[in-house]
């Protein structure tokens, strides 16, 4: 099988993991790098030997390339409906990195766009493809700890000070904790909420939040709490000024699971070693999950593979087009109830 050829559009750090993972994809392959930055196309396109020619200082050239079949998108977060539109529009497959929008009236538009151009997408959750994620699924699925009862779960770092010009802090990029990580522990507990009630997803019925809102007008550090049907709760943190567990702890009617580092299991590169610990009637049990390959290897497989099954979505409990618009509203409740509003809030 011809692998599919991707591009990425804005080699910024999380590029560079992508590229990595696909250096072992059977079915997918990096050809071409468009950036505005001269210096950071030239060193990304030496990195990872893309071809003179396939090096756009534009990124209407790199959509328009019949050299390409798929567009990987980590642009800042207020590009990525833009670019994600503007490539399905010229028969391009997408990949973007989350949040796939910075709100759900971009989410909407960008899944009208990719209906009509028949095109493949998913948004970049790379921890909803790890392995671990399906085992996680199966555990509770099994009711091995019963009912779920409650999440808890956490990302959040430490930027240590306010920069203004970092894009982190920066509100006309929709900077702050909540769209930059914070859609981790959102999408972790819909997710949770859902398999625990026969569903693959679940959205709230109840969402409630506090935050600090940092001199730049981001939040920089948020908490919610969130009620799904049969009262499952969940509560989640996240920040970039204070750091946290990162992990995610599950408890149900007979015992509780621990996911360590449920965001990037094995951390940097491979080979990747994700933990899933159950606590029941006093005893623990680990259930080792691991392998040789780069922790961004699945994400550029699965979305490879779907392209040439010519597939329009990812398989669960990859980020589905429905998923993605529910994590958005969710996203856009959690931001409204701390006051947090961006300039696209208002189209």
């Amino acid at each position: 099988m011809e692998k599919i050829k991707w591009g990425i559009i804005g080699p910024g750090n999380i590029a560079n993991n992508f590229a990595d993972g696909l250096k072992g994809s059977y079915s997918g392959q990096l050809v071409s790098i468009a950036s505005k930055n001269d210096d950071r196309r030239k060193n990304f396109g030496d990195k990872y030997d893309i071809h003179p020619d396939f090096r756009f200082d534009n990124y209407d050239d790199i959509i328009n390339s019949e050299h390409i079949d798929a567009i990987y998108i980590s642009t800042p977060h207020t590009l990525h409906a833009e670019w994600t539109i503007k490539a399905a529009g010229k028969g391009k497959h997408v990949l973007c990195e989350k949040p796939g929008a910075v709100n759900l009236i971009e989410g909407k538009k960008i899944i009208e766009a990719v209906k009509e151009a028949g095109v493949f997408y998913m948004e970049g959750f790379m921890y909803r493809c790890h392995p671990q994620i399906p085992k996680l699924v199966e555990v509770i699925k099994n009711k091995i700890i019963g009912d779920v009862i409650s999440v808890e779960t956490s990302f959040g770092f430490d930027m240590g000070k306010t920069i203004p010009d970092h894009r982190l802090f920066n509100k006309n990029l929709a900077g702050g904790g909540i769209l930059d990580v914070g859609l981790y522990p959102i999408s972790f507990s819909r997710l949770i909420a859902g398999v625990a009630t026969g569903d693959k997803f679940s959205e709230p019925k109840f969402l409630d939040a506090e935050a600090k809102i940092g001199e730049t007008g981001v939040d920089e550090i948020a908490h919610a709490n969130l009620e799904f049907k049969n009262g499952i709760k969940a509560k989640v943190s996240t920040a970039v000024m204070e750091s946290m567990k990162n992990n995610a702890v599950i408890t149900g009617s007979e015992g509780t699971i621990q996911l360590p580092d449920p965001w990037m299991p094995g951390r940097e590169g491979g080979p990747y070693h994700a933990k899933i610990i159950i606590n029941k009637n006093g005893n623990e049990e680990i259930i080792d999950v691991k392998g040789p390959e780069h922790l961004f290897f699945f994400e550029g497989e699965l979305a490879s593979q779907c392209i040439a099954k010519e597939k329009t979505q990812p398989p669960h409990p990859a980020m589905t087009w429905e998923d993605t618009l529910g994590n958005l509203k969710a996203l856009d409740t959690w931001r409204e109830k701390v006051n947090y509003k961006l300039p696209q809030d208002e189209i």
